[in-house]
């Protein structure tokens, strides 16, 4: 007869996301360095054995809250199989969808960038994995999205090359806007679909 693995439950599942919720505020108020199972035990109300019991090492907290977090935000970001209006709009509607996201979810990217630059030690083939796949996800997210909006092959050359320049403002706006209250997100991108198309531009030019 064969057997499967068992299904946790509803208190358990509940305890895991309070541990999870928990090292996800610590971490990226206090640093990773600075989170200890400890403090995570503390912040989340959860008993040390089920802690260890549930992700057997701080290391293993790291890697469920990064996954957790790329699920949660990407399924907060909704992938339209359709143009809205111009190239323009529809690139405006991608950009505002993906700051009210980001913006939910501001300690996830926090923690990403953070680990993207200074992996644990401990962990830093296991996050470097993790940081791959959502920044990947994300350049292909926005691939498909640059391409539906001008009528692109999402597999063209130009198009992956858009898609990693906006990834790369959504980086860089989101640490401004994190070092700086007094600069919104929004504001920052703000001009990033403009700035798409002057881009693409250039490119075929070249």
């Amino acid at each position: 007869m064969s057997q499967t693995a068992p299904v946790p439950n509803r208190r358990g599942l509940r305890s895991r996301q309070l541990v999870l919720d928990a090292a996800e505020r610590v971490m990226a108020t206090e640093g990773f360095d600075a989170t200890t199972v400890a403090r995570v035990v503390e912040e989340s109300g959860v008993p040390l054995s089920s802690v260890y019991h549930y992700y057997g090492s701080k290391d293993g907290i790291l890697i469920a809250v990064m996954d957790r977090g790329a699920q949660r935000f990407f399924a907060d970001v909704p992938e339209p199989d359709q143009r809205s209006g111009t190239a323009v709009d529809h690139l405006g509607l991608m950009v505002r969808t993906a700051v009210e996201a980001l913006e939910r979810h501001p300690d996830f990217l926090r923690l990403l960038v953070v680990f993207a630059l200074q992996p644990p030690p401990g962990a830093a083939r296991d996050v470097a994995k993790v940081v791959a796949r959502v920044r990947g996800t994300a350049r292909a997210r926005l691939r498909t999205q640059i391409a539906l909006a001008f009528g692109d092959d999402a597999r063209a050359v130009v198009a992956d090359r858009l898609a990693r320049f906006a990834l790369a403002a959504f980086d860089g706006a989101f640490i401004a806007s994190r070092a700086d209250s007094g600069v919104r997100l929004a504001v920052l991108l703000e001009p990033l679909p403009a700035s798409l198309v002057a881009a693409r531009r250039a490119l075929l030019r070249d």
